[in-house]
């Protein structure tokens, strides 16, 4: 990489790391960091609750996330306690009133939302450095 995209980087690294002390004051960022498995569960139930063509439930997550990552069992605790927080509501899909459709609540959703807008400004200096991720 050249040298005169070092600084940019610098910089950039040094706002993501103040950008992250911001984070953990937030009660639902600091749910997110606990762990990778949290971050996976709320960023697909993210999706689910910001794009109408996706939707997710517990089924769905177990099959979505690698047991690498995380058991069942911590999936259904991390729901749980989002649940308790108020971060994750669940509600009968439409077509199968079995299953759950797992969604990010009112205000978790204008806290995602927000959280996504401020953390895209932390990486916005490298626009023009950023690389393609390769397939």
């Amino acid at each position: 990489m050249p040298d005169n995209n070092n600084n940019e980087i610098a910089e950039t690294i040094k706002s993501a790391l103040e950008f992250y002390k911001y984070e953990l004051d937030l009660p639902l960022t600091n749910f997110i960091f606990q762990s990778p498995l949290h971050w996976n569960v709320m960023t697909i139930i993210a999706l689910a609750t910001f794009d109408p063509e996706h939707t997710t439930s517990f089924q769905h997550l177990c099959e979505s996330i690698s047991p690498k990552t995380g058991s069942k069992s911590s999936i259904q605790s991390i729901i749980e306690s989002g649940i308790q927080r108020g971060f994750i509501e669940k509600s009968p899909l439409v077509n199968d009133k079995r299953v759950k459709s797992l969604k990010l609540t009112k205000t978790a959703t204008k806290d995602y939302e927000n959280w996504v807008r401020a953390d895209a400004t932390t990486f916005g200096p490298l626009n023009g450095v950023a690389m393609k991720t390769p397939k």
